[in-house]
């Protein structure tokens, strides 16, 4: 078999075709923000909706329309010290090569001690700031920040290039310093008429005050592009085609991956690569679905468990419910079953679940949904047990169970 056929799923790292699919529209969009500098763009969007993949792929078009492409991961960062070694080395390792000069500049325009590190894959010297500003003067990292962003900008000046910045998960900023440390890097971008600038973010309800309030630095500065949901029709389509071509053909389990792990791509396409691998000639299709949705499960009980663990009695008793419930999480009824608080009380415990990114806000009842598919049919199978009630891993109020 060759590689396509052997492994028609990926889920781990970013990927890229053939295992990624649709999303011209979006690829095309950043891809034009990318060669058309001063533009900047944010991509935002839920986490595990493919943002990162569908970056690169643009970044990838991008630079094969000549443009120099600068990709810092922000994730990570404990501080803006950090954020700046992320920015010096992801520009040295896309700019190095043809700018032999540029650990230099950055030496010197910098002005404070930098090492040099070699790179482990190409032998290009790493610049990385001196360990001291770590922990040093907020204002200090940010002019650090600041400054490497405008040497980056100086240079496509003077040697007429195209450059594009693609900072992941951007509104780290905010965790690092506040409306301050946003204020700062809206001045820093507007400065600069010869980069592009494409940040992405999946923080979403954070990312959304960052640009809809008009008291916060990013109001009205970024044109926007939402990244949700693949089209269903597509996605079912190409799952269903991808098994077809592997040898192991299964109509309509595309549709049902949706129907049980959307409507996030990562999820979705687990869940496929979990039925590849059940995959046995003449299972039906909510048997196969069920018996791959079950594999997962188990595969994450360590995680799950953890997590579990880790919340109060009252914030275990709220996921039962909305794994469990089919009305209401604050009605009698649902509080009756599931041995609820007063309402208030049980709309603060759900709130903060959703700021721990375990729950997520649903329009149909019981009003909320799990942010991970898998932890919510763990909560089914081993914990609605606790109180009496069994039901299959892929039971859904959501949609009608």
């Amino acid at each position: 078999m060759t590689p396509k056929e052997d492994r028609p799923f990926r889920i781990d790292g970013i990927v890229t075709p053939p295992h990624f699919t649709n999303r011209a529209a979006e690829v095309a969009h950043i891809r034009d923000a990318l060669r058309s500098p001063p533009s900047k763009l944010l991509v935002y969007g839920p986490r595990r909706m493919g943002k990162t993949s569908t970056i690169l792929v643009a970044s990838n078009a991008a630079e094969r329309d000549g443009v120099q492409v600068v990709r810092a991961d922000l994730s990570t960062a404990s501080s803006f010290a950090d954020v700046t070694n992320r920015l010096l080395t992801a520009s040295v390792r896309a700019l190095g090569r043809t700018w032999k000069d540029l650990v230099g500049l950055f030496v010197e325009r910098l002005r404070i001690a930098v090492s040099l590190r070699p790179d482990p894959v190409t032998g290009i010297a790493l610049p990385t700031l001196e360990a001291s500003l770590r922990s040093g003067d907020p204002d200090a990292q940010r002019e650090t920040l600041g400054t490497t962003l405008d040497t980056l900008d100086a240079l496509a000046e003077e040697r007429d290039a195209r450059i594009g910045i693609v900072l992941d998960e951007f509104q780290e900023i905010h965790r690092l310093g506040g409306e301050e440390a946003e204020w700062h890097l809206r001045g820093v971008l507007e400065r600069h008429a010869h980069l592009s600038y494409v940040m992405a973010g999946s923080r979403t309800a954070l990312v959304q005050r960052m640009i809809s309030e008009p008291s916060r630095a990013f109001y009205k500065l970024l044109d926007v592009l939402y990244l949700g949901p693949m089209d269903e029709e597509h996605f079912a389509r190409w799952i269903d085609d991808r098994l077809e071509e592997s040898g192991r053909p299964c109509p309509g389990v595309g549709a049902y991956c949706l129907e049980v792990a959307g409507p996030r791509t990562r999820d979705v396409v687990q869940l496929a690569r979990a039925c590849w691998r059940a995959w046995s000639k003449g299972v039906r299709v909510p048997d196969l679905v069920e018996a791959a949705f079950r594999d997962i499960v188990a595969e994450e009980e360590v995680i799950a468990l953890t997590v579990w663990d880790g919340l109060t009695a009252r914030q275990q008793d709220v996921l039962r419910a909305v794994a469990g419930a089919s009305a209401g999480l604050t009605t009698r009824e649902t509080g009756d079953r599931f041995s609820l608080p007063a309402s208030g009380t049980v709309s603060n415990t759900a709130a903060a679940l959703v700021d721990a990114e375990l729950l997520v806000k649903a329009d149909v009842p019981p009003g909320y949904d799990f942010e991970s598919p898998f932890f919510r049919g763990w909560v089914v199978i081993r914990t609605l047990p606790d109180i009496g009630i069994e039901r299959p891993p892929t039971w859904r109020a959501t949609v009608g169970g």
